[in-house]
């Protein structure tokens, strides 16, 4: 294809011609007229294969031809002051040009081997039309068919078609035991075709008129697809048999009726007639749950039977959109309903305590998301991680709270997990939840302000994870103002500056404190004064100060 763009005394003309080698073909028509499936030699020969789907009962195939001749156009234009026609274009070994000319007088001349030449005049008005275009007359007469096509459009565009040329088509079909091609019959005419061919080989070799040689040939192969059938294997209330669900997995057999392997057809280069391929037609499977994304999925053979499986069946009740479709574009659906036979359910998240969630004692609560039980849900088995478990059967609600509590550290922290049996004895077990659990752990300001104002205003050791805690604190000259001992120590505020928990305010100045400690690791952590791991447990002291 050409594209040129000429800029004459201010007006653009523009050329389009295009060339085509391939001067005709081989066309399949179905029976609504719409152009059979085609598909090129492997070797990228032009030669056609073109698909016939045969559903939902077996036809003739089609082929027809025409031929155009390559042809030149030679345009030339006419010199206002000798009224000679100049060179002004030449297209050699084209079938068609489109132009859009400058004003002026044009003379066409169209020749190819088989058809005296022809020759065309056109004038193109000086003055555009209220569209800015220009107006082409042909001034010529034009000679009856089949010589050339001439059309001008409301644009100015002059278009030259070469015209079909009478031929002998000569039609052969293709011997599959001598692999030649046999005639079977000659037309003489401007175009040739037939409708009632089988599925096969065909050649069509074309002779112009007054020629004795063909001048070329074409060939195509007809593969009459014979379809399938998809029909889904069901119960009488259109769901899915028992006997096809498991827990793992959930299969789709096929009816007896339903072919999955689609025949193959074999073709050959004509030039090379030793060499086959093949056109294998194969059925791809598509399956869709509700309302997620359809995947591709395989076919599965036991024996006889064949079936199509999800691994991931759905925990709820769904239905399943199946689609088979072979590549030439038939296409079967079928669907079915899956009762399910899973549990499921979902955790809200565990809830932990307020203050210090990972110091030992942790109580978690646990409760099930309400509106993701199923009521397949049989019996719930709570694990945390530790080997301990709690069990609850199909009388238990399970939107009831329960609670658990972790003592022993754990660096890594304990997974919890819950796992919930069918009716039909299907499990499915919760992601897990790392509860953590931090070791022991006793760290002590030496500094506290118990003025009010919110800030620092409590003496109270950094604690984690302690199963005994106790505290006295005492004055430079050994009074004792405060002691604590307990094991409640997220609800222990500490020492607030008060000499023995009266309304009494302690001075200024230096304390000391002795503290005796027990970590609920095993065995315990013991905190004393000269290491934080000594048995039997012995003082941890030092001095505070307080500011007011």
């Amino acid at each position: 294809m050409k594209f040129i763009i000429l800029r004459f005394l201010g007006i653009i003309v523009f050329i389009l011609c295009t060339g085509v080698q391939a001067l005709g073909q081989l066309t399949a028509r179905k029976a609504d007229g719409k152009v059979a499936t085609s598909y090129f030699y492997n070797d990228g020969r032009r030669d056609t294969i073109f698909v016939f789907n045969q559903t939902p009962e077996p036809k003739k195939g089609n082929l027809s031809l025409e031929y155009r001749p390559n042809s030149m156009i030679d345009w030339t234009k006419k010199d206002p002051e000798t009224s000679n026609y100049e060179p002004h274009k030449k297209y050699e070994n084209v079938i068609g040009c489109t132009e859009n000319l400058e004003a002026g007088e044009y003379r066409i001349t169209v020749s190819n081997p088989y058809v005296p030449p022809k020759i065309i005049d056109c004038k193109v008005d000086t003055v555009k039309n209220e569209n800015g275009t220009y107006t082409v007359t042909i001034t010529s007469d034009i000679l009856p068919k089949p010589v050339t096509q001439v059309k001008t459009d409301p644009m100015g565009r002059f278009t030259v078609t070469v015209d079909l040329i009478e031929c002998i088509f000569d039609w052969y079909l293709f011997d599959y035991t001598t692999k030649n091609f046999v005639l079977f019959k000659t037309e003489q005419a401007y175009r040739t075709s037939d409708d009632n061919l089988e599925q096969g080989g065909y050649k069509v070799t074309v002779t112009p008129v007054g020629e004795s040689t063909p001048c070329i040939a074409f060939v195509a192969w007809l593969y009459m697809n014979p379809g399938f059938n998809f029909k889904l294997r069901k119960g009488d209330n259109g769901e899915v048999l028992k006997t096809n669900r498991t827990c793992m997995f959930t299969n789709f057999p096929f009816e007896k009726d339903t072919p999955t392997v689609q025949s193959t057809f074999g073709y050959y280069n004509p030039d090379r007639l030793e060499n086959t391929w093949t056109l294998v037609n194969t059925i791809t499977f598509s399956m869709k749950r509700g309302n997620d994304e359809a995947i591709v999925v395989s076919l599965n053979t036991q024996g006889d039977l064949q079936y199509l499986r999800d691994n991931n069946p759905p925990h709820e009740d769904t239905r399943y959109e199946f689609r088979a479709y072979d590549r030439f574009g038939i296409e079967k659906k079928d669907d079915i309903m899956y009762k399910t036979i899973l549990p499921y359910v979902t955790l809200n998240k565990p809830e932990l305590p307020d203050v210090d969630p990972a110091s030992a004692p942790v109580l978690v609560k646990l409760k099930c998301e309400p509106n993701n039980i199923t009521q397949n849900n049989d019996i719930y088995v709570w694990r945390f991680g530790n080997g301990d478990s709690i069990v609850y059967d199909a009388d238990h609600q399970p939107l009831d709270i329960v609670e658990y509590t972790y003592y022993t550290p754990k660096k890594s922290g304990y997974q919890l997990e819950l796992s919930v049996t069918s009716l039909w004895g299907c499990t499915y077990t919760t992601p897990q939840e790392t509860i953590s659990v931090d070791d022991p752990k006793l760290d002590v300001a030496n500094v506290f302000t118990p003025n009010g104002d919110t800030m620092n205003d409590y003496f109270k050791p950094y604690i984690v994870s302690l199963r005994q805690f106790e505290i006295t604190i005492y004055t430079r000259t050994g009074r004792r103002v405060y002691h604590y001992k307990g094991n409640d120590l997220r609800s222990w505020e500490g020492w607030d500056g008060r000499i023995e928990n009266s309304g009494k305010e302690a001075a200024e100045g230096v304390y000391f404190y002795e503290i005796k400690a027990l970590g609920w690791d095993e065995p315990p952590t013991r905190f004393n004064h000269k290491s934080q791991k000594q048995t039997p447990p012995q003082v941890f002291g030092g001095t505070v100060h307080l500011y007011r």
